[in-house]
């Protein structure tokens, strides 16, 4: 519950700064998703697993932790720091951070999903055409996937998609809600051949890049002292929320009719039985 609150205080927080409605992949500074600043190729280590690795942490309301080397570019969740470091300052080439999470819309679009069968088949061994009521049902199908670290839980998936953790998603589709048919149609068999209803959906793809924004930076000044700033590394502004552009979350989910329906092609699939199996 710590790590869902903490979410969407994130995205609350992204939201009121104008942050998480943005579009666009570019990237230059501050013209990202949700205007963040790309950092990957910019500094050192696998930044696409860093921002995944700090994002799924659990975390209090104060924020959520992490530690970066910026010499190597190894990054360590905050109880990894803190086992060998004792305290949570900077030491060294070890810099710390604390932030939000939010998810950022990057960019959509249509596909077609599988086809798949949605009635019984029904066979016709005789030497004419024959006629049968088929019966078919469906319900809306939704998915996720992640471009780096595990799989995606559920239960996340559906705040990201359905904007309850910030993004702007305006379309019809199954994240908001399912939906399913039964629909009932007569369909020409012909001889010696078995056939079934199948559905193809359409579907619309929404792909997010999961965003930091930067609360406290703080490094070593190597004297005894700290430094200590609100953007990322103590950058100017535009490092303020930061991405890296290899890591991105693809949530699919069935379209859907004004009416609330699912959005597809109904097809007849046919099939040849066995000739030995067919009247003559």
């Amino acid at each position: 519950m710590l790590k869902k609150v903490t979410l969407m205080a994130a995205s609350t927080a992204l939201a009121v700064a104008g942050l998480v409605a943005g579009t666009g992949t570019a990237h230059a500074a501050g013209s990202g998703p949700g205007g963040a600043t790309n950092i990957r190729g910019t500094d050192p280590g696998n930044t696409d697993l860093m921002v995944e690795r700090f994002c799924n942490q659990e975390s209090s309301l104060t924020g959520i932790y992490g530690a970066y080397n910026v010499d190597t570019g190894e990054f360590q969740t905050r109880d990894q720091y803190l086992e060998w470091a004792g305290l949570w300052m900077p030491l060294g080439p070890w810099e710390v951070f604390r932030g939000w999470c939010g998810y950022a819309q990057a960019s959509t679009w249509s596909t077609k999903g599988s086809t798949v069968r949605t009635s019984v088949w029904i066979g016709n061994r005789g030497t004419r055409d024959d006629k049968e009521t088929f019966v078919s049902n469906y319900t809306t199908k939704t998915f996720a996937k992640k471009s780096v670290g595990g799989s995606i839980s559920l239960s996340l998936a559906k705040g990201i998609f359905s904007g309850e953790l910030g993004g702007s998603m305006n379309y019809e589709w199954g994240w908001e809600k399912s939906s399913s048919f039964e629909r009932r149609s007569e369909k020409t068999i012909p001889p010696c051949t078995q056939v079934s209803v199948s559905w193809q959906p359409y579907q619309r793809v929404v792909r997010v890049n999961p965003v930091i924004q930067i609360i406290d930076y703080s490094w070593d000044k190597l004297n005894g002292n700290k430094g200590t700033a609100s953007t990322w590394r103590g950058r100017d502004s535009s490092w303020k929320t930061i991405y890296s552009y290899g890591y991105y979350i693809d949530g699919t989910s069935d379209k859907l009719l004004p009416n609330g329906q699912p959005d597809g092609r109904e097809d007849k699939w046919e099939e040849k039985l066995p000739s030995s199996t067919c009247a003559r």
